[in-house]
């Protein structure tokens, strides 16, 4: 999803400069290496650089970028695979027709996007939305360029509000578009007060013109405080996992062991040498989860019995022998499972 944003903002940005076959190019990439259902933001665009430009040039761009794409995409998957594979066609026919239990790792109610971009972009977000009645309003002569571009947003929303499971991160295509429609928005305030036969600007217009960056700082400021929000209070999970690397006493080949916070887990990049593995313990969670890479099994070639399309738990997921676990990186929010860190005669607490 971070790919096909800047697929989409360089895309975008091609399509403004007039240069249609670049941004198809770029907009085929975007749907080949990044996202493919990113293609529903990268359509209002496509669809207008074939009108816009030559359009022998601009299909036949954007035809060969994609067939180039594809045939390196199936390369590579056959050189990691050991068989004849596209991985752009899989992904889309589990998601479209074999249907992955994606709703096992959370589902939202229709306004989870809407709560959410308000909470990571605060007024710019409502700014946003606001794009198509304030900018076309204002009879901007750059408006119907840009609702072309802005276009997505609208789409991209909607689409995504239906589908039960949802995530902050398939918002990422339309993040900079966000910012876009949001700065359309604040450029466009003094025009409204604009009167063509004056030969001075009015003193609301002047105001206007004024509050700009006012409001352009408010927001700068209001998305700063999210931030050092977001590090106050959620930064545990990291300052936590970096204590790791202060307890080599716990002697080569540990265990660490993670129960509820699965989802919590940074990084491998988070796990001192002495760790040889990290395992996951039953805490309730009846998903799928991932398995330590077992490279006797054939490497990135095998298909391991223990995983599923269906995204439902394995009983191999799980360590059954607690005891073998010498660290346990837990978070008691008073589940029905125990709290097994709160043992302090099996547990010191660091």
């Amino acid at each position: 999803s971070s790919f096909s944003m800047y697929a989409v903002t360089l895309s975008s940005a091609l399509f403004l400069l007039e240069k249609y076959a670049c941004a198809v190019s770029v907009a085929a990439a975007g749907v080949i290496l990044g996202w493919p259902f990113s293609i529903l933001v990268f359509l209002p665009v496509t669809i207008y650089s074939l009108i816009r430009g030559h359009f022998k040039r601009v299909f036949l761009s954007g035809l060969l970028t994609s067939l180039c794409l594809l045939v390196l995409s199936v390369v590579a998957d056959y050189y990691s695979y050991g068989r004849w594979t596209s991985s752009v066609f899989n992904l889309l026919k589990y998601n479209v027709l074999g249907g992955g239990e994606s709703h096992l790792y959370g589902t939202e109610g229709a306004t989870f996007y809407f709560r959410n971009g308000f909470n990571n972009f605060n007024f710019a977000f409502v700014l946003a939305l606001l794009f198509v009645g304030v900018a076309l309003s204002a009879r901007k002569k750059y408006a119907p360029d840009l609702l072309i571009v802005v276009s997505p947003v609208y789409i991209w929303l909607a689409f995504m509000s239906l589908q039960a499971h949802k995530e902050e991160r398939f918002l990422y295509p339309i993040y900079p578009l966000i910012c876009v429609a949001a700065a359309s928005v604040v450029d466009s305030f003094p025009d409204f007060f604009h009167d063509k036969y004056a030969n001075e600007q009015s003193i609301f217009e002047k105001v206007a013109k004024g509050l700009r960056p006012l409001v352009l700082g408010f927001i700068l400021c209001t998305s700063h405080s999210r931030t050092f929000s977001m590090l106050n209070g959620y930064g545990a999970p990291l300052q936590i996992y970096q204590h790791l690397e202060y307890h080599e006493d716990t002697g080569p080949g540990s265990i660490l062991c993670v129960g509820s916070e699965w989802h919590r887990y940074p990084s491998s990049f988070f796990v001192p040498s002495y760790i040889s593995e990290v395992r996951w313990i039953d805490d309730g969670f009846r998903g799928l989860l991932p398995f330590p890479f077992n490279e006797t099994l054939g490497g990135t070639t095998a298909a391991p019995s223990y995983f599923n399309d269906k995204n439902k738990a394995s009983d191999k997921q799980y360590l059954k022998d607690i005891g073998a676990c010498n660290l346990l990186m837990e978070l008691d929010l008073r589940r029905p499972y125990p709290s097994r860190g709160n043992d302090l005669s099996t547990w010191e607490t660091l």
